[in-house]
């Protein structure tokens, strides 16, 4: 048995190994809400327990034990917030800070009934891949909104759910999985992108667009 701070510690390691080699202490530290002295001693002593491989100046990397556990917790957490929304009713915008609380609670074995129950999803509500069950995940390379061009019409395939006010945001603007956009205009000089979404225009920054994965239709 892990406790729910290690299992913390390694899936937020795991998230931001996906975007970088390794994660920064001051990357954990924000993500985690605690102290960067906090955490560089608890990255040390996951590190001593065959977790993490961790050096102060160069961040942390996960070995093979702590990513075995870091992906379990993510299939827990994808499944959950699958289930909350097929199921319980909740909004794509409700369900990351609910699956966070249950996923260190829930067993292997509930864990597998609920991929049965919800007849073996491929992607949770916000288009990430939920691993299989023996540790692998699909990675599909989509290009983010950003990358496309002027009169170019898209698929949203996948939208973050790192921070929920921008992912509320999203919401309220249709920018959610399934939903076909065109992009209209692209300003100069990392300016908006003006999209055309079920007859009405909308902007937002490249910085969003940077988060949101598509497939050109």
């Amino acid at each position: 048995m892990h406790t729910e701070s290690t299992e913390m510690y390694l899936i937020t390691v795991y998230r931001l190994t996906r975007q970088a080699p390794r994660a920064s202490t001051k990357d954990i530290a924000t993500l985690l809400k605690i102290s960067q002295p906090s955490v560089s001693e608890q990255l040390k002593r996951l590190t001593k327990q065959g977790y993490l491989n961790y050096q102060w100046r160069e961040g942390a990397t996960l070995t093979e034990k702590g990513e075995r556990i870091a992906i379990n917790v993510l299939r827990k957490h994808r499944l959950i917030e699958t289930f909350l929304t097929q199921m319980a009713g909740y909004g794509l915008g409700e369900v990351h800070d609910e699956a966070c609380q249950i996923e260190h609670a829930i067993s292997d074995r509930l864990a597998d009934q609920l991929e049965v129950m919800l007849n073996y999803p491929r992607v949770d509500p916000h288009g990430h891949p939920i691993p299989h069950k023996n540790g692998t995940v699909a990675n599909p390379d989509y290009p983010s909104l950003a990358m496309i061009s002027p009169g170019e019409t898209v698929t949203i395939r996948q939208v973050s759910d790192w921070e929920p006010k921008e992912l509320q945001y999203l919401c309220e603007l249709g920018l959610t999985p399934g939903s076909r956009v065109s992009v209209a205009t692209v300003a100069p000089f990392d300016g908006p992108l003006t999209l055309r979404i079920e007859g009405k225009n909308i902007a937002i920054s490249q910085d969003i667009a940077q988060k949101i994965g598509v497939s050109r239709d």
